[in-house]
């Protein structure tokens, strides 16, 4: 095979699919290499014949051939996985989404902070209903000595929790998210990372931050009429992250269902047993 700036056609879409093919056992990933190939020149060698230029022909051949990831992912889905597989996917895309979902809690720790100056701490984290212990009031009071009452100084306690943990939970995330993309990137040059599939991925993203959106709206939406407001920015300050996120995936879902390749019968008649 040749290599360099020159590459030709067909050279250059062999190279993209060894690449695609890096979560393939080394033997499989070989054979199909080898037959896709011998039918991809072929294919050039008779639309030459017929008088076609050869940078056309082969240009041509690799079109009807389909798409790398096609192939590459009819190849992976005709071997059933092993469990040991399965759970190595799951485990790297939950990652990927647990990593995300501790950034968008340390966002709305960010918004929440705001709200904070701008509502006020009852606004954030007031909680009228609860039944205040005198050793919780004994230590709220000795963490806030310029409150005039217990309730008030556990506000500003719970205000404080809220924004507090909430970005350290989303610090906890970005270096998780950083340790993710290292550990990617090595595992892909070994050929040993392996994933859900990106549709899985965006489904599942879609599903658990739009239901977590919606229902972090209503719940501040229901603070908002039935308890003047008091801790509905608890709600609201996380509510338009979890609708954001969910947009974003579902933009990504879209893409991804869009750019799904449709059979292709040439390359699927390759698979290798």
């Amino acid at each position: 095979m040749t290599t360099g700036a020159h590459d030709s056609p067909i050279d250059a879409y062999l190279d993209a699919l060894l690449v695609a093919l890096r979560s393939t056992a080394p033997r499989h990933a070989r054979q199909l290499l080898a037959e896709a190939e011998a039918h991809l020149r072929d294919a050039a060698d008779d639309a030459v014949a017929a008088g076609m230029t050869r940078a056309d022909a082969e240009a041509d051949a690799v079109r009807r051939f389909g798409p790398v990831g096609g192939v590459a992912a009819a190849e992976q889905a005709r071997r059933p996985a092993t469990v040991g597989a399965v759970v190595r996917q799951c485990v790297a895309s939950g990652w990927f989404l647990g990593a995300v979902g501790a950034i968008a809690v340390g966002i709305s720790g960010a918004i929440a902070a705001v709200l904070g100056v701008v509502g006020g701490d009852r606004f954030l984290a007031d909680n009228p209903g609860r039944l205040l212990s005198p050793a919780d009031c004994t230590r709220w009071l000795a963490l806030a000595p310029s409150a005039s009452n217990c309730h008030q100084a556990a506000i500003t306690d719970w205000a404080g929790e809220t924004v507090f943990y909430r970005i350290a939970f989303g610090l906890v995330g970005l270096a998780a998210l950083a340790v993710f993309v290292v550990a990617r990137g090595r595992l892909s040059r070994r050929g040993r990372w392996i994933a859900l599939p990106a549709t899985v991925v965006d489904t599942v993203a879609v599903t658990a931050f739009g239901a977590s959106g919606v229902w972090l709206l209503g719940m501040g939406l229901d603070a908002v009429l039935h308890a003047s407001g008091h801790g509905a920015g608890q709600w609201l300050s996380a509510a338009p992250v979890s609708l954001a996120a969910a947009a974003f995936f579902g933009f990504r879902l879209l893409r991804d269902l869009r750019s799904a390749p449709g059979p292709n019968p040439d390359a699927g008649a390759l698979v290798v047993a």
